[in-house]
């Protein structure tokens, strides 16, 4: 009984989430790894959506649950980021602390791998490509982390932790976008 309680909750709850923010993430294991795809549709322009995603120092200023993102070293396009922050769902909560280096090609590709931290492996691609008054962002990552998932549970905990971080950077595109001046064709 508590077990489909328990589970039709987490769909409500995921359900409203994607719905709010207009944005699709599935989520998947493979052995100890979580895969996750994600994308979403935004009215912006890609020069907007470029600039939040590589606003690395600020990311914990809209993104839930990130205390501190820093740029620890940059040449030319590659980067080493320092984030830490608490991956949370329901009452398990997970200490994150991770190091990246990231590659940027830019405007329209973020490639980026853990170098070290509470993860054995993560890496990340987002891509952006811009459709008229849109642009289309997609996230694909690979998550095994340095502490053992529930398999059910591990697999929602990630999905929903995405779907919360991918949504607040879709939720800041949107914020900038209105800021901006419409670009003229």
């Amino acid at each position: 009984m508590f077990h489909r309680l328990y589970l039709s909750l987490l769909f409500v709850l995921l359900s409203s989430v994607s719905a709010a923010a207009d944005l699709k993430v599935e989520a998947r294991r493979d052995g100890d790894a979580v895969v996750v795809q994600a994308r979403a549709r935004v009215r912006a322009d890609v020069g907007t959506a470029w600039a939040v995603l590589t606003a690395y120092d600020r990311y914990a200023e809209f993104i839930p649950d990130l205390k501190s993102s820093e740029i620890l070293a940059r040449a030319g396009d590659t980067l080493i980021v320092h984030q830490k922050g608490e991956v949370g769902f329901f009452l398990f909560h997970f200490p994150m602390e991770v190091t990246f280096s990231v590659t940027e090609q830019p405007p329209t590709g973020i490639n980026s791998r853990a170098i070290s931290g509470t993860f054995k492996e993560m890496t990340s691609a987002y891509t952006l490509a811009q459709d008229e008054d849109s642009v289309h962002l997609t996230y694909s990552g690979r998550l095994v982390p340095d502490f053992r998932l529930p398999p059910l549970i591990g697999t929602a905990a990630v999905k929903a932790a995405v779907e919360k971080q991918f949504g607040a950077l879709v939720k800041e595109i949107q914020r900038r976008a209105a800021l901006s001046p419409a670009p003229t064709r």
